[in-house]
């Protein structure tokens, strides 16, 4: 994927499938559930399904760094993505 992620977005708006990469530029899944509050506006973060990497994993809300039209930026590499807690779909 290129540096051109699109325009940013609200999690609201943040659809299933939309490719996920790590801060060091590596696809790491893409997105499979967005978790919030609506009620209470509030952001839980995200489920990747990562794709070989071993399944769904949590990503909490203060590890995405921006959200965008055509990809999420993560604020932890690609190592540590493989590190997350692993979640049932």
């Amino acid at each position: 994927m290129t540096d051109d992620h699109g325009a940013p977005i609200s999690y609201i708006t943040l659809r299933a499938g939309t490719p996920v990469l790590a801060s060091d530029g590596a696809e790491v899944g893409v997105v499979a559930h967005v978790l919030y509050d609506g009620d209470a506006d509030i952001f839980d973060g995200i489920v990747i399904d990562a794709r070989g990497r071993g399944g769904h994993r949590f990503v909490d809300a203060p590890e995405v760094e921006s959200i965008h039209e055509r990809g999420v930026v993560l604020k932890i590499d690609a190592d540590e993505v493989e590190a997350l807690p692993k979640r049932r779909r």
